[in-house]
C-alpha cells in the first residue's frame, strides 16, 4: 500500500510546497514594496534635520555677526554633503567659506575664509537612538589674518541622537577643537562645545525648525559663553530631485568671553537629490 500511496502524496506534497513558494513570494513582494515606499516617504520628508540620515546635500548661506567692539562680519558659506560608503552610513562634507569683517578701516571686502572637510559617519542605529561621530579638518586658507583662525584646525564630534514617542529628536553632541599647525604667531586652539540639539515634531512636515543651546569653554584662556540658535524653514518645492529648503536661524551670545552679540543667517538648500 506505501509503494501505490507514494505518487499521490508526491503530489500533495509538490502542491503545497508551489502555494509555500507562492505564499513566502508574495510577502518578500509586499515587504519590498513597504520598504521602498518608507524609503519614498523619508526622501519627500527629509530636510536635512535628522544627524542619523546621511543623503545628498548642497547649500548655501549667508550670515552678518554683529562681533565685539564695534566689528561685524559677513559670511557666505557654500556646502556640499554627499554619502559615500556601501550602505551610505558614510559622509563627506565640504565647505567653502567666503567672508569679510567691516569696522577695521579700509574698505571690507569679500575674500576667502577657511576652507574645511568633513568625514561622517552614523552607527549603532535603532528604532529609538543613533550614534554620530565626525572628524573634521579646517585649514588655514584664509586670504587675510582677519578672516581665519592662523591654524590648522582638527574637530571632532560626537551625537547621540534619541528618536522620543511624539516624533521629535533629541541630540546632544560634544565638539573638541585643537589647532595642530599653523602660524605661529597666532593663539592655539583648544574648545570644546556641548550643544542640545532638539528637532521639535510639526504638524506640517514642510516645515522645519530647530532649536540649538551650547554651552563653549576655552581651555586656553579659561574662558566660557553661551549661546542659542534657533532654525526655522519651510520646503518650497522639488530641485534638482530632492527638497529645495529656505531657512533664517538667528543666534544670541551671553558670558563674558562671547564672539559677539548676536547674529542672523539666510540659507537655501537642497536636500536628498
Amino acid at each position: 500500500m506505501a509503494t501505490l500511496n507514494l505518487p499521490f502524496r508526491h503530489a500533495k506534497f509538490m502542491r503545497a510546497l508551489g502555494l509555500g513558494l507562492l505564499a513566502f513570494w508574495g510577502a518578500v513582494s509586499a515587504i519590498h514594496a513597504q520598504d521602498s515606499s518608507a524609503k519614498e516617504a523619508a526622501k519627500s520628508t527629509d530636510k536635512g534635520t535628522d544627524p542619523t540620515v546621511v543623503s545628498y546635500q548642497a547649500y548655501g548661506k549667508y550670515e552678518y555677526m554683529d562681533l565685539n567692539q564695534g566689528l561685524s562680519s559677513g559670511t557666505l558659506r557654500l556646502g556640499y554633503i554627499m554619502p559615500i560608503g556601501e550602505h551610505d552610513n558614510y559622509s563627506l562634507r565640504f565647505e567653502l567659506p567666503v567672508m569679510k569683517v567691516d569696522g577695521l578701516g579700509g574698505n571690507a571686502r569679500h575674500d576667502l575664509g577657511d576652507a574645511a572637510i568633513r568625514l561622517g559617519h552614523v552607527f549603532g542605529l535603532t528604532r529609538t537612538h543613533g550614534w554620530v561621530a565626525q572628524a573634521e579638518a579646517i585649514f588655514d586658507t584664509a586670504s587675510r589674518p582677519e578672516l581665519g583662525r592662523g591654524k590648522n584646525i582638527l574637530k571632532g564630534t560626537l551625537i547621540y541622537a534619541r528618536f522620543l514617542k511624539d516624533g521629535g529628536i533629541f541630540a546632544p553632541a560634544w565638539v573638541q577643537s585643537v589647532s595642530v599647525s599653523g602660524q605661529a604667531q597666532r593663539s592655539k586652539v583648544n574648545s570644546t562645545t556641548v550643544d542640545f540639539y532638539y528637532v521639535p515634531k510639526l504638524a506640517d512636515s514642510q516645515n522645519l525648525l530647530t532649536y540649538d543651546p551650547a554651552i563653549n569653554y576655552d581651555w586656553e584662556n579659561k574662558s566660557s559663553f553661551v549661546s542659542l540658535a534657533i532654525t526655522a524653514g519651510r520646503v518650497i518645492g522639488q530641485a534638482f530631485g530632492g527638497n529645495a529648503i529656505v531657512f533664517v536661524k538667528p543666534t544670541l551670545f551671553a558670558g563674558g568671553a562671547r564672539p559677539g552679540n548676536w547674529g542672523l543667517e539666510l540659507g537655501y538648500k537642497v536636500v536628498g537629490f
